[in-house]
């Protein structure tokens, strides 16, 4: 297991969807911690650890996101602000057996009598895979973490089953534990953070700037959330990405041009893409398979459609599907909801 606050670049060997994976790049995170507005300290790696020691081991990963540990524009960080975390493990009703000796006050009282193989199915079987304990004092700060399986993590990184956990991942996050003897989470991290890349490209015109980009990327787990239509911040991915434009940058600069050399070109400040008939259908093909099996279903795109063509009956189609494709965009859009949407309006319920 490997604790540290600073994960640089790892290369990985040439894989389907795999490139150089680092979920966070802590370079120039917070060079000042003070919040100019009030006289509060903004959490900070010791704090994060000791919400960790303070909770069962048995983890494969463990994260802190959110407003509570980056800083968002319009969004002032007080003693109120609550950081949060997400927890994989390999055993979740252990897991919630231990916890529930520890810290009992984390459930909720009838959740806490129902048992931890109650609280583990509620976990795996509704929503998006992931039970939260929220609003737990700790020191003096509050958090707030959600728990899913390892093997749930696994389906959603690879397949976007939920696009929940691994759309937050799309995001910058700081990874304070990683399990290193698991080599398919860590492709399963890259893969993730390559899937969004092909998705964020197909849903850009031929030219577009960084900032146009990252908000693309921050935006996929955010199409068709209940939350985004009631209680959330309608700015909340403009002031993710107008405070966090370095760390976006960390995350994914590399992996663009290592993997989309051919196709996507940076001058000026500006990158231009192809958007051929033949790098759309690259893109697609490389989506996760959740995301096109209902693209497929929804189809109105004659590219999409050709997701079922063999490679030489690719090379023989003709460049009627060159440029912008609105329906494309619109099928793109409508499957990446319905994902988001069937996840996240349950489990807000939960």
């Amino acid at each position: 297991m490997i604790r540290s606050p600073v994960l640089l670049s790892k290369f990985l060997p040439n894989h389907k969807n795999v490139l150089p994976s680092t979920q966070m790049l802590c370079q120039g995170w917070y060079n000042t911690r003070r919040n100019i507005h009030e006289d509060v300290i903004q959490k900070d790696y010791p704090y994060f650890f000791r919400v960790l020691e303070s909770l069962p081991k048995n983890r494969s990963l463990a994260f802190a996101y959110g407003s509570g540990v980056f800083k968002q524009a319009g969004k002032a960080w007080t003693k109120n602000s609550m950081s949060d975390f997400i927890i994989a493990t390999p055993d979740p009703v252990t897991w919630h057996a231990q916890n529930l000796e520890i810290n009992p006050h984390h459930y909720p009282t009838t959740i806490r009598l129902l048992g931890p193989k109650f609280i583990s199915y509620l976990q795996t079987n509704f929503g998006a895979k992931i039970y939260f304990n929220t609003l737990i004092p700790f020191e003096d700060g509050l958090i707030k973490y959600g728990v899913i399986s390892t093997s749930d993590l696994m389906a959603d990184l690879e397949n976007w089953t939920t696009l929940y956990v691994s759309g937050r991942l799309h995001k910058p996050v700081n990874i304070l534990e990683q399990d290193q003897s698991l080599p398919e989470l860590r492709l399963g991290l890259a893969s993730n953070l390559t899937s969004a890349l092909h998705a964020s490209l197909l849903g850009l015109p031929e030219k577009f700037t960084p900032e146009e980009l990252y908000l693309q990327l921050a935006g996929l787990s955010y199409s068709g959330d209940l939350r985004m239509l009631v209680g959330e911040d309608k700015n909340k991915v403009q002031n993710i990405v107008s405070a966090q434009m370095s760390l976006f940058e960390g995350l994914y600069d590399k992996r663009l041009k290592a993997l989309f050399s051919d196709s996507v070109h940076f001058h000026n400040g500006t990158y231009t893409q192809d958007k051929s008939y033949s790098s759309k259908l690259h893109h697609l093909k490389n989506l996760p398979s959740s995301l096109t099996e209902l693209m497929l279903g929804k189809s109105k795109s004659a590219v999409i459609e050709d997701l079922l063509l063999s490679e030489n009956e690719v090379l023989n189609k003709s460049s009627a599907s060159d440029g912008l494709d609105p329906k494309l965009q619109e099928v793109l859009r409508e499957s990446i909801s319905t994902i988001v949407q069937r996840s996240s309006t349950p489990q807000a319920l939960k």
